[in-house]
């Protein structure tokens, strides 16, 4: 059959929907409209924020239906027969995968089904990439630790490199370090009326698009083993109760807006007054969620066992705050830390890098640390330190 338009002709499809949009430069609106969320600029667990999340949800999925209809990518085409503005819809998949990783509202149940959505929009992207032969098939990180950190580090050069090649390749030249979302933005026209002339030439955005793809499909796979990860803790995690647990010693007193305290009016202990700087235990509190919704408080009136007398209460945030105050928080660590290159494998890299100041700087790093580290094996004879053990 003869196909009588392109799929993604800006002059003739338009989002059926309450604006009439063209395709590209909708999908660019639900973009803008999700990236203030994924690089952090809006508060995670503000209901506003959650608001903006699902609004742009929605649009991608509509621009997701959009493509199918329109049957935009086909299993009987090579990637040459793509054009270059067809190339940035294969971006979607990531786009929606991304997005429902980041629903973390409505309890255990509702985050478990976000991740596995999640996982189908990813692995629909990988999908298209596969057809199209764009990346080879099983993209998944090995199972073995040091097999997973080494693809970790190969996929941290591959992303560093590519973000480099698309920051040079793609018109505006936006920053290497951007979120991804902002280099598919580059790729897309903006949703504001055109005011350049007819006659100009529109910037070449092939090569940018192609070098794009490779990056999302790195970011796919570690993206992937995230929510594998986080499925296993909450395929682990314990029931809810099933009802109210009642403790009959506890005394209830009732506060004039008619509902029952066990605690004393908010703010009358302070943290301090609470645990001593030497982290000893003053009094007997209890620690709150750090929500202060009044739910939260009835929850615990009711599931907890406690002592007859009434409690002071500390939030979990109350409590965190005190202990960073005394310095008992360590920064860092955990599973990133562990996957993250060291100190050592970031200066090699950089050192591949000839003829640019920023390989010498790294190459003199790399011998200062070399011949430090010689002089203290020279000055320090091995297990001149362990005491513990000497007869």
């Amino acid at each position: 059959m003869t196909q009588l338009v392109s799929p993604v002709d800006t002059t003739i499809l338009t989002v059926m929907s309450e604006t009439n949009l063209p395709l590209p430069q909708f999908y660019a609106r639900a973009l803008r409209t999700l990236l203030p969320v994924v690089d952090g600029t809006l508060p995670p667990l503000e209901d506003s924020t959650h608001a903006q999340l699902q609004r742009a949800i929605d649009d991608l999925y509509l621009v997701g239906r959009m493509l199918s209809s329109l049957g935009v990518f086909s299993d009987n085409e090579g990637i040459d027969e793509v054009g270059e503005k067809e190339l940035v819809f294969m971006t979607v998949g990531w786009t929606l995968g991304e997005a429902e990783a980041r629903l973390s509202i409505g309890g255990p149940e509702a985050r478990k089904a976000a991740l596995e959505r999640s996982d189908t929009a990813f692995t629909s992207f990988l999908s298209v990439l596969e057809t199209y032969k764009l990346v080879p098939g099983g993209a998944a990180l090995p199972a073995d630790p040091g097999q997973r950190r080494e693809a970790k580090i190969a996929a941290f050069r591959r992303s560093k490199e590519l973000r480099e090649k698309i920051s040079t390749a793609l018109p505006g030249h936006p920053d290497a370090g951007s979120n991804p979302l902002a280099f598919i933005l580059g790729l897309l026209p903006s949703d504001k009326p055109s005011r350049t002339s007819v006659n100009e030439e529109e910037p070449d955005v092939r090569e940018p698009a192609l070098l794009l793809l490779g990056l999302l499909a790195d970011l796919t796979a570690g993206s992937l083993s995230n929510n594998a990860m986080e499925l296993e803790i909450l395929a682990h995690a314990p029931e809810p109760t099933q009802g109210p647990l009642q403790d009959p010693r506890a005394r209830r007193t009732e506060e004039p807006d008619g509902t029952w305290r066990l605690d004393r009016a908010p703010g009358q202990y302070k943290p301090r007054e609470l645990i001593s700087g030497g982290g000893r235990v003053l009094r007997p509190f209890t620690i709150l969620p750090s929500t202060s919704a009044m739910s939260d408080r009835e929850r615990l009136r009711a599931d907890v066992f406690r002592s007859g007398h009434r409690l002071p209460t500390m939030t979990i945030d109350e409590y965190l705050a005190e202990e960073d105050r005394r310095g008992n928080i360590i920064r860092g660590g955990g599973q990133a830390s562990y996957d993250a290159p060291t100190e050592s494998e970031l200066l090699e890299l950089e050192m591949e890098n000839d003829g640019t100041a920023g390989a010498e700087e790294a190459e003199e790093k790399k011998r200062l640390k070399d011949e430090n580290w010689a002089q203290f094996t020279d000055d320090n004879e091995k297990g001149a330190g362990n005491t513990m053990n000497r007869g």
